[in-house]
C-alpha cells in the first residue's frame, strides 16, 4: 500500500512538529496557503498563536501522526524493505548525527530548493513525512532507485 500522497498531506491540517538545528521542538500545524514564503515556516502553535520560524534554523518540519508519539515504539531508520513508493532511495545523516533511511522524489528540488520532501523508511513510525532542511545535514547518499 502506497501511503498518501504529498498533496493530500499538504492539502490537510497536518500535524507537524519542527525541530530546530539546536533541539527545540514547535508543535502546531501548517497554516493554509504558501507555508514558507521567504524562508520563513508559517505555522499556528497547539495554543492558538500564530508561530513564524527561520527555516535555516530548522532542521527539519516533521509530520506526525501524534505530538507526543509512542515511546515504547521502536522504529526503523533503515531500509529493511523495499518501499512502494517510487523515487529515490536514500540515506541522510544529520549535523546531530541522527541516520535516517527513506524515499525522496526524484525531482529538481533536490539541487534548487532550501529543503526536500522525505518518507521515512518506517511506515508504522510518528513521523509520516519530512520536509528536510538542506543545510541541517551533513550527509546525502542516493542507495537506490524505483522508477
Amino acid at each position: 500500500m502506497i501511503d498518501r500522497t504529498l498533496k493530500e498531506f499538504l492539502s490537510s491540517r497536518p500535524k507537524i512538529v519542527a525541530r530546530s538545528r539546536n533541539g527545540e521542538r514547535f508543535k502546531g500545524y501548517l497554516l493554509e496557503g504558501r507555508s514558507l514564503p521567504r524562508g520563513i515556516l508559517r505555522m499556528r502553535s497547539i495554543e492558538g498563536g500564530d508561530l513564524p520560524l527561520d527555516l535555516e534554523q530548522l532542521k527539519g518540519i516533521f509530520f506526525v501522526r501524534d505530538y507526543d508519539g509512542d515511546r515504547s515504539y521502536l522504529e526503523t531508520k533503515s531500509l529493511t524493505t523495499d518501499p512502494e513508493r517510487k523515487g529515490l532511495r536514500v540515506r541522510l545523516r544529520f549535523e546531530d548525527n541522527e541516520t535516517l533511511e527513506g524515499v525522496v522524489e526524484n525531482s529538481v528540488d533536490l539541487l534548487q530548493a532550501a529543503g526536500f520532501f522525505f518518507w521515512p523508511a518506517d511506515v508504522k513510525a510518528n513521523n509520516e513525512l519530512i520536509f528536510v532542511v538542506k543545510s541541517a545535514l551533513l550527509g546525502f547518499r542516493i542507495l537506490g532507485v524505483k522508477a
